[in-house]
C-alpha cells in the first residue's frame, strides 16, 4: 500500500531540515556564547577602573603622608601569573605593599634601619607595617598571591602596570631617566603612569612609553593618560 506524499513527509524530518535546524542551533549557540562573552569581558573592564580609581585615591594618601609617590625598587621583576605567561610585577608589588601595608622591600628607599630593615610580604601586619595602611579594608579581590609574590591585581586577575615619573625632561608631558634629563620619556604623566592591559594578551610586556609612537598599542588597555 503507497502512502500519499504528504503523509510521508508528514512522518519526519528531510535531511535538508535536520541540516537548517542544527545550523540555527549553532548559530544561536554562538549568539549566546558571543553575548555572554561580551558580558564578562565587560564585568572585568568596569572591575578594573573600579580598582584604579581606589588606587588613586589611595596614591594621593600615600602622597600626603610622605610627601611623594611610592617608587618600584626594581624595574624588571617578572613572575608568572599563569602557565607560559609572565607579566612585569615590580609596580604590582610596589602598590600592593604600599597601599595594604604589607611589607616594603617591594619599594625603593622603604626599608632602612629606622623601620626595621627590608621586609617582605607575608599576609600579616607587624606594628610598623600597620602605620602604613593607606587602604584599610582591602577587599580581597584587588590584590592576589602567586608562587608567593603578592601584587595588585587588576578585573582581569594579572598585575597592574605602575611607573613612578623621575626628573622631567624636555619631552613634553613625559618625564626623563632622571640621569642627566634627555628626551628618553619613561612616563606620560608627570606624576605616575598606572595601567591594566585589559584584554590585551599580544602587548603584554610593553611599557607606557611605548604608546607615545605607537598608540595602537594600548588600544585594549586601562589607563591614567
Amino acid at each position: 500500500m503507497k502512502f500519499p506524499v504528504s503523509a510521508r513527509r508528514a512522518s519526519g524530518f528531510t535531511l535538508v531540515e535536520m541540516m537548517i535546524v542544527i545550523s540555527l542551533i549553532v548559530v544561536l549557540a554562538a549568539l549566546t556564547l558571543g553575548g555572554y562573552t561580551y558580558a564578562v569581558r565587560g564585568a572585568k573592564r568596569r572591575t578594573t577602573e573600579a580598582t584604579m580609581t581606589a588606587i588613586t585615591s589611595s596614591l594621593e594618601r600615600y602622597f600626603e603622608k610622605f610627601g611623594e609617590y611610592p617608587e618600584p625598587a626594581g624595574q624588571d621583576d617578572f613572575a608568572e601569573i599563569m602557565p607560559g605567561k609572565t607579566y612585569n610585577v615590580s609596580g604590582a608589588r610596589c602598590l600592593y605593599q604600599a597601599l595594604r601595608g604589607d611589607g616594603y622591600d617591594a619599594i625603593k628607599g622603604a626599608g632602612n634601619s629606622a623601620n626595621g630593615g627590608s621586609a617582605p610580604s607575608d599576609g600579616n601586619f607587624d606594628e610598623v607595617e600597620i602605620q602604613n595602611v593607606m587602604f584599610k579594608d582591602m577587599p580581597p579581590t584587588m590584590w592576589r598571591k602567586v608562587n608567593g609574590v603578592y601584587f595588585m591585581a587588576d578585573g582581569f586577575s594579572n598585575p597592574f602596570q605602575y611607573i613612578k615619573a623621575s626628573a622631567a625632561s624636555s619631552t613634553t608631558g613625559g618625564s626623563g631617566s632622571g640621569s642627566g634629563g634627555g628626551n628618553a620619556v619613561i612616563t606620560i604623566n608627570s606624576t605616575y603612569d598606572l595601567w591594566s592591559y585589559g584584554e590585551d594578551v599580544l602587548n603584554t610586556s610593553a611599557k607606557s612609553s611605548d604608546t607615545v609612537e605607537n598608540t595602537t598599542i594600548s588600544a585594549k588597555w586601562i589607563k591614567n593618560w
